[in-house]
């Protein structure tokens, strides 16, 4: 997100009661040098005042007029823990935080596994966060961008710029001339702005906008759920969110246009002077200067519906349940309409990253969703088994071999000569097991998770970049990136094994569900209980009890918080 469309127009914002409520109901606030919670306030106390706020994936922070920051959501990270100081201005990432301190130097805190909280020495103007790096904009009108770089968003250009924006795996910057640059992921057309003259720019998940001279706004990149069709002008200002967007109108009405699912396009009525659009929420400043947001809040949880189920699947942003009637209901972010499900009876299910399949009970697979690298083309055949991956999908044919189809970039769906009786799709590799019960798998192997153990099994998962193998005498043994723990299976029988995309779940003997590795969201905060199923996501994971209601923990927050269409080349765990 832009420092200006931050910036609540420079004006001291004063959050009525209610708007506060909604905010931080769940939370409280840490404040810098100062721990106060806001709704425990007694009335004569006066609420605070801001002037300038910036939402994350499941945390907010906000710059009060005494210079002091506030920020409020999920600590899984530190990301709330505020080094002490005066700042001017603040920037929220996906689980760390930056701010522009009163002497013109960056502070950040927070998440700093790719080195997005080492801000560099110098004097900055403004400062933008977003997943895993950030920007910001030196005094000389030079831009310095550090952290994450897997797809060039932190090699900033050397032109002159005057403002900075971050998306998810793109950067932005306004000319001085007023012509936009962009850099980083282009996969579509995020980094691509449309020639012409601009007064402000914002970097939404996987598209962006610009605001032209001409007071109309232009946005390109990702098109799906029309979150680039923007309506005619005249507007002020304009905010990207992660599938969403909004504009400032000048009759101070506001605008909102694309992902609805949360009710974040559902602007409220009334004037306003500022607009923000977040992930899942946007949040606009009123003319009598208090601060109205709409949507849901960034750490919210979203629970499965009830009904009766045989079978859950798990995705990045969505799940599914086969219910024991044998149909099928799908919830969560529905951005490539993964959620949709079709009618009719069907013997299991799979969840994808932007897609879902499943076996009807006349063994024809029918998948649904995000079908561009053709992971929802399901080929003709009687299968017996199937699995979605991240882009691709595998199913074992009536014949035993396996069919994969989708992406290809790394292997994964050149599946090997052979009998199998299951096939196990991840993020861009794929394992089967043997009918003679033994591992084999292919496609990328970047982590070495691809490189099964020998001995024998009787299930397999595949996840991000590792790999879990249930043995015949019930043990879990898993391969591949460790970087959370996600391969150090406990001791114990079981009788199922899951693999997300940085954590993994089993199902012991006795009805129980452990989890380890990443706990980011609570995902491997598994209730008590006895579960005939398991299965695990990016953040959260679900199980099927054994009265056959299912339950999700963790968070799905971040099933809206935009990402490149799916492709071998995007980060897929």
């Amino acid at each position: 997100m832009t420092n200006s469309a931050r910036s609540l127009l420079g004006a001291v914002v004063a959050i009525s009661v209610v708007a506060v409520g909604l905010a931080f109901a769940t939370s409280g606030i840490v404040v810098a040098q100062t721990a106060v919670s806001v709704l425990s306030r007694p009335a004569s106390i006066p609420v605070p005042t801001f002037t300038s706020v910036d939402v994350g994936r499941a945390h907010s922070c906000a710059v009060r007029s005494d210079q002091a920051i506030a920020c409020w959501g999920d600590n899984d990270e530190g990301q709330l823990d505020i080094p002490d100081g005066q700042y001017t201005d603040v920037a929220v990432g996906d689980a760390h935080s930056c701010a522009l301190r009163t002497d013109q130097a960056i502070a950040c805190w927070g998440d700093n596994a790719s080195g997005q909280s080492d801000a560099p020495e110098g004097e900055y103007s403004a400062v933008a966060a977003n997943r895993f790096f950030s920007c910001a904009l030196r005094t000389d009108n030079t831009i310095e961008c550090w952290g994450d770089n897997s797809t060039g968003q932190a090699d900033a250009s050397d032109s002159q710029f005057t403002a900075i924006t971050t998306g998810r795996l793109h950067a932005c910057g306004l000319r001085t001339d007023k012509t936009i640059e962009c850099w980083g992921w282009n996969g579509n057309g995020e980094s691509s702005p449309p020639t012409g003259l601009y007064t402000a720019i914002d970097a939404g998940g996987s598209h962006s906008c610009g605001l032209r001279a001409d007071q109309t706004i232009a946005c390109w990149g990702w098109s799906a759920m029309s979150r680039t069709n923007a309506p005619p002008g005249p507007f002020t200002a304009v905010s990207a969110g992660s599938n969403h967007s909004c504009g400032l109108r000048t009759d101070n009405t506001i605008e909102c246009w694309g992902d609805n699912s949360t009710g974040q396009a559902d602007a409220s009525a009334g004037e306003f002077t500022a607009i923000a659009a977040g992930n899942s929420k946007t949040c606009g400043l009123r003319t009598d200067n208090t601060i109205e947001c709409w949507g849901t809040d960034g750490s919210e949880k979203v629970d499965a519906p009830t009904d009766q189920y045989a079978a859950v699947a798990a995705g990045p942003w969505h799940s599914c349940g086969l219910r024991t009637d044998e149909t099928v209901e799908c919830w969560g972010s529905n951005f490539t309409e993964q959620v949709t499900a079709p009618d009719g009876l069907f013997r299991t299910i799979t969840a994808g990253g932007g897609h879902s399949c499943g076996l009807r009970i006349y063994r024809a697979v029918i998948c649904w969703g995000h079908s561009a690298n053709g992971a929802a083309d399901a080929p003709q055949g009687r299968f017996t088994a199937i699995s979605a991956g991240f882009a691709h999908s595998c199913g074992v044919l009536s014949l035993r071999n396996i069919k994969c189809w989708g992406s290809n970039g790394s292997g994964q769906s050149e599946a090997p000569d052979g009998d199998y009786t299951a096939v196990a799709a991840g993020g861009t590799h794929t394992c089967g097991l043997r009918t003679d019960d033994t591992i084999a798998c292919w496609g990328n192997n970047d982590n070495a998770q691809t490189e099964a153990p020998d001995g024998d099994y009787t299930a397999v998962a595949a996840g991000g970049t590792h790999t879990c193998g249930l043995r015949t005498d019930d043990t879990i043994a898993c391969w591949g990136n460790n970087d959370n723990g996600q391969i150090e299976a406990p001791d114990g029988r079981f009788t199922q094994v899951t693999a997300g995309t940085r954590h993994t779940c089993g199902l012991r003997t006795g009805g129980s569900i452990v989890c380890w590795g990443s706990n980011s969201d609570g995902q491997l905060e598994a209730p008590v209980g006895r579960f005939t199923g398991v299965t695990a996501g990016m953040w959260h994971s679900c199980g099927v009890r054994s009265d056959e209601t299912i339950v999700c923990w963790g968070s799905l927050a971040t099933l809206v918080e935009s990402s490149p269409e799916p492709t071998d080349e995007a980060e897929s765990d």
